[in-house]
């Protein structure tokens, strides 16, 4: 090659337009999760009133909670908007861990518009739970594609977490008379519900390596090793996963249970009773972090502040110092219970 040619090839080089790379998503982005995850639930539709949602902001700005819980998809399908991107990256400029609700197999919408993957009755109708609630079969790869289609896109509005709810088998209403188009029933449902967790989550990763996954249970799931008819057990599930988050609601446990005649009076005792027996439960999953679900709702009991902080109290006592989430279905809370130290 000319030394002309070499000139002119040096300067083709040095003026060519480099294409900048396309910036990192959210979700190949990690961001730390704090140790002690303090949340407060919040629907999808509160999540959309900017009034309640500069109170829920200053609530969490006054207090000791650092995380939100976001209903994104709910019984009545997906609850993903745009908006909710921004809502999200304010969130994280506020320094706070972001958390998307998943409700599974409880799913009124898909069980309409898809009847071939709902449960059914004897008479081909689709079935129903006592609230009314249609649920789809947990053992059918359709339902699992579905559910992680609409977390991947709820992960790519940025959010820290996905948490599942409702990943059981049905648990009320005639039970006796359910027909899966799937399951056939020689499968375990804690090992229906084992597989898909496992397949749920090597394939999130395999989009967003960074997410963390977490499961919501039942209180009682911690307090022996069987899976009952829900197929939630924990020695089971736990592997699976990166939190497992036990609703221990007092006001659901039943008279007797830690002696109490009504568990719903007793916060700290039914809190810190589930919490030390359950950790028995993970000797198969050392890593895995517990965070409950507290109740901050008037059921069973008035529930006072002081009922609330009894509960937290109780978690810490228990040597669990992963944090915790509180509940109340109207997104009202006791803030004199969550006051910074």
């Amino acid at each position: 090659m000319s030394l002309l040619a070499i000139v002119i090839l040096l300067a083709n080089l040095l003026t060519k337009t480099v294409e900048p790379l396309a910036p990192l998503s959210a979700t190949d982005m990690p961001r730390v999760m704090p140790t002690e995850v303090k949340a407060i639930y919040v629907t999808s539709t509160t999540a959309k009133l900017q009034q309640r949602m500069t109170e829920l902001r200053q609530l969490i700005y006054d207090t000791e909670l650092n995380a939100v819980v976001i209903n994104t998809k709910e019984p009545f399908g997906p609850r993903i908007y745009p908006e909710l991107k921004v809502l999200v990256d304010e969130l994280h400029k506020e320094g706070l861990w972001v958390i998307a609700r998943h409700v599974v197999f409880q799913d009124d919408e898909l069980a309409e518009r898809q009847p071939e993957l709902s449960l059914k009755r004897a008479s081909t109708a689709n079935w129903k739970d006592r609230g009314g609630h249609g649920w789809v079969d947990p053992a059918n790869r359709e339902v699992w594609e579905y559910n992680l289609d609409i977390a991947q896109k709820t992960l790519e509005l940025g959010f820290d977490e996905i948490n599942l709810d409702y990943i059981r088998f049905p648990t009320d209403g005639d039970l006796g008379n359910i027909i899966y188009p799937s399951w056939d029933g020689l499968k375990l449902k804690e090992e229906v519900l084992r597989d898909f967790l496992r397949w749920f989550r090597q394939n999130l990763r395999s989009q967003a390596p960074y997410a963390i996954l977490s499961i919501d249970v039942y209180g009682e799931t911690f307090l022996r090793d069987f899976a009952g008819s829900t197929g939630q057990r924990m020695t089971t599930l736990a592997p699976e996963v990166d939190v497992v988050s036990p609703m221990v609601y007092p006001s659901h446990y039943r008279s007797g249970n830690f002696g109490y005649t009504n568990p719903a009076t007793q916060p700290y005792g039914v809190v810190y009773g589930t919490l030390e027996k359950g950790q028995l439960l993970f000797a198969n999953a050392p890593n895995t972090i517990v965070r409950p679900w507290l109740q901050d709702f008037h059921l069973g009991a008035q529930y006072t502040p002081a009922m609330v902080r009894a509960q937290i109290t109780a978690t810490t006592d228990a040597g669990n110092h992963n944090g915790w989430m509180l509940w109340n279905p109207k997104n009202i809370y006791s803030e004199s219970a969550l006051l910074k130290e």
